[in-house]
């Protein structure tokens, strides 16, 4: 009963295949917040894109929806402008002071936030590789200071093309 039960899943989901072809990228990222990064390209301008990053002690899961804009307007080709929104949440460190404030303890916080996104990217048309400058800024909710921003989280990011659209 129960092989029965998975052929019958698998087979739902494989039909669901076919319907269209999704390019994926996949590598890392550098900056304030480092990580693994996966985007899914769910149209021929828009991803979403899914990052386990490091920050602070901690590790927070987000998950971003946005465009890709081509920049005609530089000689050389390969140049696009990626912008987009999104949320995140996981665990970061933070310091807890004391009353005196004569001493702190480091303990780790649930974070809850919204994200923006914006990067230039760059794609070698000889193999499948594409670089980008990113810029994405943070708001978090966090127990102990209620708001946390960080409007300075600049990055680098390496991603491979692991399949193309014909």
């Amino acid at each position: 009963m129960k092989s029965a039960i998975v052929i019958a899943f698998l087979l739902l989901v494989s039909m669901g295949g076919y319907a269209q072809q999704l390019d994926l990228q996949a590598g890392t990222r550098s900056g304030v917040s480092n990580g693994l990064t996966c985007r899914i390209l769910t149209g021929p301008d828009t991803y979403t894109e899914g990052m386990l990053l490091s920050r602070n002690r901690g590790v927070q899961l987000y998950v971003l929806r946005g465009q890709t804009l081509k920049l005609s307007k530089i000689p050389m080709e390969g140049f696009s402008y990626s912008s987009g929104w999104g949320g995140h949440v996981g665990f970061a460190g933070s310091r807890l002071w004391n009353r005196d404030e004569y001493y702190h303890r480091n303990a780790l916080m649930p974070v809850l936030g919204i994200d923006y996104y914006m990067a230039l990217n760059f794609t070698f048309r000889k193999f499948p590789l594409s670089l980008s400058i990113d810029y994405k800024p943070f708001a978090e909710i966090v127990p102990d200071r209620i708001l946390r921003m960080n409007l300075w989280d600049f990055g680098f990011t390496a991603r491979y093309q692991f399949t193309t659209k014909i």
